[in-house]
């Protein structure tokens, strides 16, 4: 059915933001989206889609021409 696909895809979603937030909280340095998906073998494209929806910050470092993101302490 078209709910029950919908809610397999909602499913992902809040299960690779979860992966995505918990990789750069375990990261002092930050990380990016392309180091993200190397390290939680999520694809590159839905990790840098994703990484903006997890309540990180993007910091104006950039490593090997990418964004570097971190956690917000003040959020957590």
């Amino acid at each position: 059915s078209h709910e029950a696909a919908k809610a397999a895809v909602t499913r992902k979603a809040d299960s690779e933001r979860i992966a995505i937030r918990e990789a750069v909280k375990a990261a002092p340095d930050g990380l990016t989206a392309r180091e993200v998906s190397h390290i939680t073998g999520i694809g590159w494209h839905e990790t840098s889609r994703r990484i903006s929806e997890c309540g990180l910050t993007k910091t104006d470092t950039r490593r090997d021409g990418c964004a570097v993101w971190r956690i917000d302490h003040e959020r957590l």
